[in-house]
């Protein structure tokens, strides 16, 4: 009991140094940001340009209802915190508890109309208890939102689990609403047409429909064949809104030079709407 009440003091005066220093730089700490981006990441310019893009091409209004899938340390939520009126609502929610934690000091406390779940879903990159994600059915009533959001999030989904979210979103939306996500997608001619790395490098290990960075821990990275992504929106009712174009977010244009981040030249963002 000891330990444990020293870990728990511990934590408490590490999240208060943490907290402070996020009062200056209105940015998570690094210790957590790295968790779920990699550093070089602008995580307050891509935040911000992601919510001009739901703005622009995607039709977000001040009083929406937005849902943010595998939101991890707010980077869409802490500009959207501008944009949505107190009218609107904003819910996301997350695998990595420490992560909501940090939202709700420091997000939550400020904006009572933005609110964060914690998903107890199992991962093999982190997370090993918890629901399957292909079982996971989001904590939410039907027709809710007017806006769902899920950056980099089927990255990190196996084809079973990605259905099922897919199937669970066009649930969450309202008739009209809008899906914006991005995955890493390749097609046949993808090899061709786009520079650097090639698919198979990035990720080698070929499953069919889908192809894994790491078969022991598939989550780790993922990357779907076009040819079976765009049936799948159809079988959730959901309707693509052509054309799927580059994600601005996770662009091999955003990297340093250092950096071999390549893979990158697959990640797409398709917008759908329910219809």
């Amino acid at each position: 009991m000891t330990t444990l009440n020293w870990r728990d003091r511990a934590k408490t005066v590490r999240d208060s140094a943490e907290d402070a220093v996020t009062r200056v730089t209105h940015m998570p700490p690094r210790r957590i940001r790295g968790d779920i981006s990699p550093l070089w990441l602008d995580y307050k310019k891509t935040g911000s340009d992601q919510v001009d893009f739901l703005r622009e091409l995607c039709g977000l209004q001040h009083d929406h209802h937005v849902l943010d899938i595998g939101c991890g340390v707010g980077r869409l939520a802490q500009p959207l915190t501008t944009v949505l009126s107190k009218r609107g609502k904003y819910d996301g929610f997350d695998v990595m508890p420490y992560m909501i934690d940090w939202c709700r000091r420091n997000i939550t406390t400020a904006h009572p109309n933005f609110r964060f779940k914690h998903a107890d879903v199992q991962t093999s990159i982190g997370h090993d208890t918890g629901v399957d994600a292909a079982e996971y059915v989001f904590p939410y009533d039907d027709d809710t939102f007017d806006l769902a959001y899920a950056g980099s999030l089927f990255t990190h989904l196996t084809p079973a689990a990605a259905t099922n979210y897919m199937n669970q979103v066009a649930r969450v939306l309202k008739p009209g609403g809008v899906f914006v996500s991005t995955w890493n997608m390749y097609n046949s001619d993808s090899e061709k047409l786009l520079p650097g790395r090639s698919l198979r490098h990035a990720w080698p290990h070929d499953m069919g429909e889908h192809r894994l960075k790491d078969e022991l821990h598939p989550e780790s990275n993922v990357a779907f064949d076009e040819v079976w992504l765009r049936p799948r929106y159809a079988e959730s009712g959901l309707r693509i809104v052509e054309p799927v174009r580059p994600d601005a977010t996770y662009s091999p244009l955003r990297v340093p030079r250092n950096i071999a981040a390549s893979h990158l030249w697959y990640t797409t963002t398709i917008i759908a709407v329910v219809p």
